[in-house]
């Protein structure tokens, strides 16, 4: 028996109208298609998310690089810098020290003068390097992660404070 010849021999069963059964076959067509796109569409969504990680982990490669290079580049700037003040500074503040004592003949207001400078040196010293050192981290793939694994923020959290998610 061949397949139309059983839908024919159900079309014909007594007790059920012709148009019942095949509303019924049409239905039971139509929910396979569903869950033949259903099941397409998870492929898919597993496809999807496979490559997004994927494309995390390079994001998290690159940024490993970007953040080694950051960190040696920042070593050097240290030194260099270094070295450069103690011989730019160290002759800046000998010259401004002749001056001042020249000027006011007191060694301990030449002396607090310089020390102010120096202090403000460091000082700028200090946040150009706690600047440098903020640019490594891994600030995109901990944003692509958090996409990848947890639902989006909402961006307007201040409309309702009550509000829960």
């Amino acid at each position: 028996m061949q397949p139309s010849e059983s839908s024919e021999a159900a079309a014909e069963q007594p007790g059920q109208p012709v148009s019942t059964q095949a509303a019924l076959t049409k239905s039971a067509e139509q929910a396979l298609d569903q869950l033949a796109e259903i099941a397409a569409l998870g492929h898919s969504v597993k496809q999807a998310y496979t490559s997004q990680l994927k494309l995390t982990g390079q994001i998290a490669a690159a940024e490993w690089q970007l953040t080694g290079r950051s960190l040696t580049i920042a070593a050097a700037l240290v030194v260099c810098f270094g070295a450069g003040m103690i011989l730019l500074w160290g002759s800046i503040l000998a010259v401004l020290g002749y001056v001042l004592f020249q000027l006011s003949s007191s060694v301990a207001m030449t002396a607090t003068a310089l020390l102010l400078l120096q202090f403000a040196l460091l000082f700028w010293c200090w946040r150009s390097l706690a600047y440098v050192l903020s640019q490594a981290g891994f600030s995109n793939t901990w944003r692509q992660l958090q996409l990848l694994l947890f639902r989006p923020q909402k961006e307007n959290t201040d409309a309702d404070p009550t509000a829960t998610d």
